[in-house]
């Protein structure tokens, strides 16, 4: 496998982990559980992002390394429209307080 073919292999892994966790996020939805899917769709974004990160070149080991390198080079940029840059912090603040502050609920219509 050359160099390129495993890089495509990996992009396409992440993909298919997005495609997973969105899957996840619908369920989790319906099942009346919108905390578990706002976690579920934040991931779905952040692999898919991850993905497109890695097609260029570039990897991170933190959530906040991702996301900066999103908005330096894609939304900042114009690559990608401002409002899903907008989209993607507010999920990844959202994701944060769902998961870590025990007080935090959210309701069905806050997560799609």
């Amino acid at each position: 496998m050359t160099e390129g073919e495993a890089k495509a292999k990996l992009v396409a892994l992440w993909i298919g982990k997005s495609d997973d966790a969105l899957v996840s996020a619908e369920l989790e939805l319906r099942s009346g559980q919108p905390n578990f899917a706002l976690n579920r769709l934040y991931y779905a974004c952040f692999y898919s992002i991850t993905a497109l990160l890695f097609r260029d070149g570039k990897q991170f080991a933190r959530h906040s390394g991702v996301k900066a390198e999103f908005h330096r080079a894609y939304v900042k940029p114009g690559q990608v429209d401002k409002r899903w840059g907008k989209f993607y912090q507010d999920l990844f603040e959202d994701r944060q307080r769902a998961d870590y502050v025990a007080t935090a609920s959210f309701e069905a219509d806050d997560v799609g």
